[in-house]
């Protein structure tokens, strides 16, 4: 499958958001990469995660509440009351069911496994449950990368443990280290490998 960047996946739920500072202060503004934030939101309160994020964070943050062509150097968010998909590299937002356990990540991760392929990279941060579990081995299945939150530095283990325990991840890192590694696999070198 040619590709011309990667896309990486962020499955967050309880006690993230310290990590995703951690994460996306960490990431540069040329990096060769979109991500894709799919945290746990309450169905019909606004997030401002949008906010907190641009502080942070080197690259432009938009919030996806239309079809969206993923672009490299941008950080994208679910948004309340919705999933997200990717299909032709584009994000696609879908409204969200009503009850029910959350599996944004797992939606969005195995979506975007069939969508990048060996150029998906999915990360689980902090959080309770295993949202982000069958995403995370579609996307190994599909030859990309699995990179985990260490549980000791996760203020809610769940997710991240469900993962280790289950899909054999390629890394398990704190959050700074992990966008150490994004940036390793998304060198220009790596990138000619996976196409």
């Amino acid at each position: 499958m040619q590709q011309d960047f990667f896309i990486v996946g962020i499955g967050a739920s309880a006690g993230a958001l310290p990590a995703m500072i951690g994460f996306f202060q960490h990431i540069p503004e040329d990096i060769n990469a979109a991500f894709v934030v799919i945290p746990h939101l309450m169905r019909e309160r606004r997030s401002y995660l949008d906010e907190i994020l641009s502080k942070h964070a080197t690259l432009p943050v938009v919030r996806v509440v239309n079809d969206t062509p993923i672009e490299p150097g941008h950080i994208y968010l679910l948004v309340e009351g919705t999933y997200l998909t990717s299909q032709s590299r584009i994000l696609v937002p879908q409204p969200r069911e009503e009850g029910g356990i959350n599996h944004a990540a797992d939606i969005f991760l195995e979506s975007l496994a069939r969508d990048a392929g060996n150029c998906s990279i999915a990360i689980i941060l902090s959080g309770g449950g295993n949202d982000g579990l069958e995403g995370a081995k579609a996307v190994n299945a599909a030859n990309g990368r699995v990179l985990v939150q260490d549980p000791e530095s996760s203020q809610v283990d769940g997710m991240p443990l469900s993962i280790i325990l289950f899909d054999h991840p390629h890394k398990v890192l704190v959050p700074a280290a992990l966008a150490k590694e994004v940036q390793e696999i998304a060198s220009p070198r790596n990138l000619k490998s996976s196409s």
